[in-house]
């Protein structure tokens, strides 16, 4: 399943349905500004997730952007109050619509973790 990018309602909504799979991810990105994202964390995974993800036989990734940076630092931002990301790039395993784990850029820089993370 491609990695495909949703609105927070639209993301609320899919993981509430019964059409998510069994397990599915949440990847939280910097909002794209001038053409990239602003994050430079979140540009070095991108390779990484795109590989993982973008194509039809790779599992369901929803590709949220926490928005701007001066979005992003606010309390109510609502990655930050819905998912408790403190931090971005997160991604977030989900079985069942639960979170199960989440990983950060350096788990998803390191082979290992960042495959462990993918199959368990």
């Amino acid at each position: 399943m491609p990695l495909v990018e949703k609105s927070y309602p639209a993301m609320m909504s899919a993981i509430k349905s019964s059409s998510v799979p069994r397990t599915s991810f949440l990847v939280f990105y910097s909002s794209i500004v001038d053409g990239r994202m602003w994050c430079p964390d979140c540009v070095d995974v991108e390779p990484s997730v795109r590989e993982a993800f973008d194509s039809n036989d790779k599992p369901e990734a929803m590709l949220f952007y926490v928005g701007k940076k001066e979005e992003w630092r606010t309390p109510e931002n609502v990655a930050r109050v819905d998912w408790k990301v403190s931090g971005i790039p997160t991604i977030i395993k989900l079985q069942e619509g639960k979170e199960i784990a989440r990983v950060t850029e350096t788990e998803i820089l390191d082979s290992g973790n960042w495959q462990a993370f993918l199959k368990n």
